[in-house]
């Protein structure tokens, strides 16, 4: 009965990866590179690397409106690790968004460049396969949680206490199948844990789809830490000056970037605090001033909110690794691939290893990869739309380097599918025979 059990359990988990193991491949892959696609840029674009030092928010803001003053600053954040620059948004004259790096020392603007970069293009295929309107996309992608979390289950309870061993332990490969199966068992059991941890974020987005988190609920009582200098109109770097006060009004709280309201006089520092706090996201806390006065306008704090809201704040650090910074988004990274080439051998593995008769039916099969290619289609036309959103006459040139590296992704990708289909044919001529 135990034996049957196993098989069983077995054959679901190679009939769930046939139809769900295409889809699922390509949204681990592009999810990996998502992971370091800022850092992709940073690496393939010099204007986005600077001179490493304390973040000077005024130098920044004076010296962008010096060289452009009919555009309006609307946001800036601190470099995300040593050596970047500090990142900011403006609105054109035309009223058209745009980002701007900035040493963060000196303030000076290295580069005004458009939104259609490496790490756009990932996140936007990664999170919704350029498919719109509204939420269809996203629902799409985190739905495909659920099939992964449940071939999680089935593969653990498959290997049982044997998945310890397997960790460090490789078979030998006598034969093909064997070098599949291997190659399956070993890079599935170094990664399910974190798959699973994907899983459920992703799941968590769906659920985000249908049930908003709640608005920010701010505090305007004013704070017993909160001790603004009689002279605040004689000072001169008055953002700066905010800045370390904020730290006095939440404790520990680190500003990572700042939001510009010019109309209300308002200026708003968004940060984390030390701790628990490294797992939420940059704006979980936040401290507003009226800039003219530097009178505290209200604050908040993400341990006084809702589960809900803690949770929405908690999902996108963990799901994208960037909690722990440059060192968990690599390591972050190398599981995603490990995750992305399991789910390849394993898709291999069960058109080669599994008999034709507990494959899904023609029928079903058919229809998976027909759905699987049609998503494929539309994301290039979506991910046109998208495209050519951000490349207008008025609007900077996107860098020839973001091109480069997305044609190196497809031609990764599409040889990956190459090898599926392939197996896939082989699965579909057996069946006919």
């Amino acid at each position: 009965m135990k034996r049957l059990s196993k098989s069983l359990f077995f054959r679901l988990h190679a009939w769930a990866g046939i139809l769900f193991g295409p889809m699922l491949y390509v949204i681990c892959l592009s999810g990996s590179f998502a992971v370091i696609s800022n850092e992709i840029d940073w690496l393939l674009n010099d204007n986005r690397k600077s001179q490493t030092g304390e973040m000077n928010w005024d130098l920044v803001y004076e010296k962008f409106n010096e060289s452009h003053p009919n555009y309006e600053l609307t946001s800036v954040r601190a470099p995300r690790h040593k050596g970047f620059a500090a990142y900011s948004s403006a609105k054109t004259e035309n009223g058209k968004t745009v980002k701007v790096f900035s040493n963060p020392v000196s303030g000076e603007v290295q580069s005004i460049e458009s939104f259609w970069n490496v790490q756009r293009f990932f996140r936007s295929f990664h999170r919704r396969f350029f498919i719109t309107p509204g939420p269809i996309g996203i629902l799409l992608v985190s739905l495909y949680g659920i099939p992964l979390l449940i071939l999680i289950i089935l593969g653990v309870r498959v290997q049982g206490v044997k998945i310890i061993k397997l960790l460090y332990s490789l078979r030998g490969n006598k034969n093909k199948k064997k070098l599949w199966s291997n190659s399956h068992l070993l890079l599935s059991n170094w990664s399910w844990v974190f798959a699973a941890i994907i899983a459920l974020t992703g799941i968590y987005y769906c659920f985000e789809v249908f049930k908003k988190p709640p608005s920010t609920k701010v505090d305007k009582s004013l704070n017993s830490n909160y001790k603004k200098s009689n002279n605040y109109d004689q000072i001169d770097n008055k953002i700066n000056y905010l800045s370390r006060l904020s730290t006095g009004i939440i404790n520990g709280f680190k500003v990572s970037s700042i939001g510009l309201d010019n109309k209300n006089d308002l200026i708003t520092f968004y940060g984390k605090t030390p701790g628990s706090g490294i797992f939420f996201r940059p704006r979980g806390n936040i401290v507003a001033f009226k800039l003219s006065t530097g009178d505290l306008a209200w604050r908040y704090k993400i341990i006084d909110t809702t589960n809900h809201k803690i949770i929405s704040d908690i999902a996108d650090p963990i799901h994208f690794g960037v909690w722990g910074g440059l060192s968990t988004q690599i390591i972050w990274f190398i599981l995603g691939l490990i995750l992305s080439f399991a789910i390849m051998a394993g898709l291999i593995l069960a058109t080669k290893r599994i008999p034709t008769k507990y494959h899904p039916s023609k029928f079903t099969f058919t229809c998976s990869v027909i759905f699987f290619v049609l998503v494929l289609f539309y994301s290039v036309y979506g991910g046109y739309i998208e495209y050519a959103r951000y490349v207008r006459s008025d609007l900077p040139e996107p860098r020839m380097y973001v091109l480069v590296v997305i044609c190196l992704f497809a031609v990764f990708l599409i040889l990956g599918l190459f090898v599926l289909i392939k197996s896939f044919y082989s699965v579909l001529n057996k069946k006919i025979k």
